[in-house]
């Protein structure tokens, strides 16, 4: 039995959340971090030259002069020394750069936050900060909770009609709907916002809510 995504007469067997544009910043950053790496074995272990070396020098170990830490020259029969001299290392900061920019691509595309991803920013947002960048995927949950909710509602008519062995008419189902839990679970905050809201609402409609409409909101289970 399918469960189908954000069905359309376009796609009837719905759309994916692994989007095209996920993917994508998802393999970008994949050759970004392999660039690093590579960059990093350099990083290690800066090159070094050496100019105004005698021809008539013994030749040096590579490995040898890149990690050591002392290396001694003497001067020639005319009295010149070598000069050693070094390049300048590789930074790693524009491929953190690049993953923060593919991370902000990403983000977008999914609904998520930078934080979500690995990147804390340095001020920490506060609550209502948090609660409003995550709205963006707190609507799309609450879309396939609505797409979803047909299906488990399938799923359940044709397990109860296996299990009974029995043919039900899919009239006997009609008017069965999918309970969600909040999205997120609420905090204190918002548990009072709901408390007093609730109070206002019953007092101009008498029982307007209960605890099993409650539940929905809150997410507490009253049993």
């Amino acid at each position: 039995m399918p469960i189908i995504h954000r069905p359309d007469a376009v796609r009837p067997f719905g759309r994916s959340r692994i989007t095209r544009p996920s993917i994508y910043f998802q393999q970008h950053a994949k050759r970004t971090l392999e660039r690093a790496d590579i960059t990093a074995e350099f990083y290690s272990f800066p090159q070094k030259y050496i100019v105004g070396l005698s021809q008539d020098a013994e030749p040096m170990e590579k490995w040898k002069a890149t990690i050591s830490s002392f290396l001694q020259f003497t001067k020639d029969s005319d009295g010149d020394s070598p000069k050693l001299g070094q390049f300048t290392q590789p930074s790693m900061s524009p491929f953190t750069e690049q993953l923060r920019t593919l991370a902000s691509g990403f983000a977008g595309e999914t609904g998520l936050t930078l934080d979500d991803l690995g990147f804390v920013t340095d001020n920490p947002s506060s609550a209502e900060a948090i609660k409003a960048s995550h709205e963006t995927l707190r609507i799309a949950a609450r879309k396939a909770q609505r797409c979803f909710g047909s299906g488990f509602l399938n799923v359940g008519y044709v397990a109860r009609c296996i299990e009974d062995n029995y043919p039900y008419l899919r009239n006997q189902f009609y008017q069965t709907k999918a309970k969600w839990y909040p999205v997120f679970e609420p905090d204190v905050a918002t548990l009072s916002g709901i408390g007093d809201a609730a109070i206002k609402i019953n007092q101009a409609i008498p029982e307007y809510f209960d605890k099993d409409n409650l539940s929905e909101l809150t997410g507490i289970n009253h049993e």
